[in-house]
């Protein structure tokens, strides 16, 4: 049996959830408090010393960090195949996703935390010793650092800042990419686009789609992903409507920074 171990808005667990469902895969959730904190417990460390979700228990196969679990889905179960045929493509695909682990997942963090998190984070850690405490409890030294200076300064700091000139310029990128083929990869679904689409999505919810207004090409793209089966059952049946709620009011206040920003 497929467990995995997540949480509805979660970005991460949104692509393996679009991994499970388009390939059809019967799973079980486990849903993790998150902003309860749970993902720091000693009881999830175990499961997880990354104090971090998704984990997929396959059968007792402990899988970890999403992208990698996409992959494996596709590799052990390879009906409804989402990598392509040829190596070239792979390399692309892979390609695609290093470039989410090594900055579109911290950005796209930031950003949800300097706009609409922040204001609960302060709420609850309302002095500088009870914050300081909850950034203690996260492992990387890091995400402490980064996460500290978003709480803190929200979307005018140093990490918003360089999350927005970054992700604009992956944009432009994909842009560029969609001008000769329907998906990322060639003209067919691949994990490549089932990793991107949480990180559109969460843009989406933050009222920031004003990033790609002038790249018909991606919002055209980003349409087509939304259609898929696997999107709709695994993204948009698990939208909490008061989380996307707080994320589009801090958006609207944050929009024009942010433009600003991009027109720096």
């Amino acid at each position: 049996m497929i467990r995995l171990y997540e949480a509805g808005m979660s970005t991460c667990a949104q692509k393996v959830r679009f991994t499970l469902e388009q390939k059809g895969l019967p799973w079980e959730g486990i849903t993790v408090d998150l902003h309860g904190g749970e993902n720091y417990s000693p009881e999830f460390r175990k499961i997880n010393p990354k104090a971090i979700i998704p984990v997929l228990d396959d059968d007792g196969d402990m899988i970890y960090e999403s992208n990698s679990i996409c992959i494996y889905l596709d590799e052990k179960y390879p009906e409804t195949p989402l990598m392509p045929a040829d190596p070239k493509g792979r390399a692309d695909v892979r390609e695609l996703l290093q470039a989410i682990d090594e900055q579109i997942h911290h950005d796209s963090s930031a950003l949800t935390y300097g706009i609409a998190f922040r204001p609960g984070v302060r709420a609850k850690y309302d002095t500088e010793e009870k914050l300081q405490g909850y950034l203690n409890g996260m492992p990387d030294a890091g995400r402490r650092a980064s996460k500290g200076d978003v709480i803190r300064k929200g979307v005018e700091s140093t990490e918003c800042t360089i999350a927005v000139q970054r992700l604009s310029l992956i944009l432009s990128r994909l842009e560029e990419k969609l001008q000769n083929s329907a998906f990322l990869v060639g003209n067919q679904l691949t994990i490549a686009d089932i990793a991107y689409s949480p990180y559109m999505t969460r843009l989406t919810h933050l009222k920031l789609a004003g990033m790609w207004a002038d790249k018909p090409a991606v919002s055209d793209w980003f349409d087509r992903v939304v259609a898929t089966e696997g999107y709709q059952k695994g993204l948009a049946a698990y939208f909490n409507p008061e989380v996307v709620a707080r994320m589009e009011g801090g958006g609207e206040k944050a929009w024009p920074t942010v433009q600003s920003i991009m027109q720096a």
